[in-house]
């Protein structure tokens, strides 16, 4: 009997902590992000942490999974005009499903500074040390457009698409890029398809996107898809943004 119960107890808590919801990771990712879609984030089972940041039109959000401390949550920042400023921060704790929205948030991922966890996102440094993936991020991008192989370079009229393999495997790419302008905004995206643990494991990452960014009118990715411009820059611009996902 007390076996069954602890067996009831447990299941209780994987079906609070993992919703069931009809889309998929990435579809969360990639379409404009709500309160109400920002709860059917994941919880790891390894408390395993996550951060992401979306930029879709006026709006950017950063949404971290935090499940280092006892309080496993889920956390939004909302910059609603793209300015830099922090307009709210919604805290949702899966387990009890509790909802709170508030003006900052004691995670040790969240800083008042937004525009420098936006480049922390960007840049990748957000990801060392932190007990998340290790997401592919602007350096390795940068370090693609510096290389005078543009095999893995995919340009159109507004921007560019690339593809980053691993030295030894080039039949399969372990990440995505894309960057541009349009008359729309701009877009930027960063999608991590699976990392290397060791010469014969790989995993995917909780999260495929570490930045999905489309007609936005971001500071920050503004910078940032100048800042690439200036290394490789396409030839004319058109009226309509792209993206691996639209």
């Amino acid at each position: 009997m007390k076996q069954r119960s602890l067996y009831l107890s447990a299941l209780l808590v994987v079906t609070l902590l993992s919703p069931v919801f009809s889309t998929g990771i990435d579809d969360l990712q990639t379409k404009k992000l709500t309160v109400d879609r920002m709860k059917y984030f994941p919880v790891t089972p390894d408390n395993k942490n996550y951060v992401f940041l979306q930029a879709i039109e006026n709006d950017t959000a950063i949404v971290i999974g935090d499940f280092s401390g006892l309080e496993k949550k889920i956390i939004m920042i909302l910059d609603k005009n793209s300015d830099n400023t922090i307009d709210s921060v919604v805290e949702y704790y899966p387990l009890t499903r509790d909802l709170k929205i508030k003006s900052d948030s004691q995670s040790k991922f969240f800083s008042k500074d937004i525009a420098k966890l936006k480049k922390d996102i960007i840049e990748g440094s957000i990801y060392k040390g932190n007990y998340t993936d290790n997401m592919i991020s602007l350096k390795t991008l940068e370090s693609i457009l510096n290389n005078p192989d543009t095999r893995s370079l995919y340009p159109d009229v507004y921007g560019f698409s690339v593809k980053y393999y691993e030295i030894d495997e080039m039949k399969k790419n372990s990440a995505l890029f894309q960057y541009g302008k349009a008359a729309a905004g701009y877009y930027l995206q960063f999608k991590t398809e699976y990392i290397r643990k060791d010469h014969s494991t790989v995993q995917k990452p909780v999260l495929s996107w570490s930045v999905y960014c489309r007609d936005s009118k971001d500071i920050v990715v503004k910078e940032t898809v100048e800042n690439l411009f200036k290394i490789r820059q396409p030839g004319v611009t058109s009226a309509k943004g792209t993206g691996f996902s639209d």
